[in-house]
């Protein structure tokens, strides 16, 4: 599973309230934090929320670059959860 930059930017632009980036059947989306608990999302596995983001010190306004470094980061820490 590979987390790009274009899904942390898109985690930054959503205009979701207290949004957040999911894994759930192989595919990352970004919701809300109150359907976290909603059926349709049991078993997702939370990666980061906006909050979580931002306070790595990117945002809306942060390059590709940056965004890519941040990905690469989430995507190696999900990938060994199954190592």
């Amino acid at each position: 599973m590979t987390v790009k930059a274009s899904h942390l930017r898109e985690l930054l632009n959503s205009q979701l309230p207290d949004p957040n980036l999911v894994l759930i059947e192989g595919r990352l989306e970004v919701v809300p934090v109150d359907l976290l608990d909603a059926d349709h999302y049991r078993g997702a596995l939370l990666l980061l929320s906006r909050s979580e983001l931002l306070a790595r010190g990117v945002d809306e306004t942060s390059p590709d670059d940056e965004l890519e470094l941040q990905a690469a980061t989430i995507s190696t820490a999900v990938n060994d959860l199954g190592a």
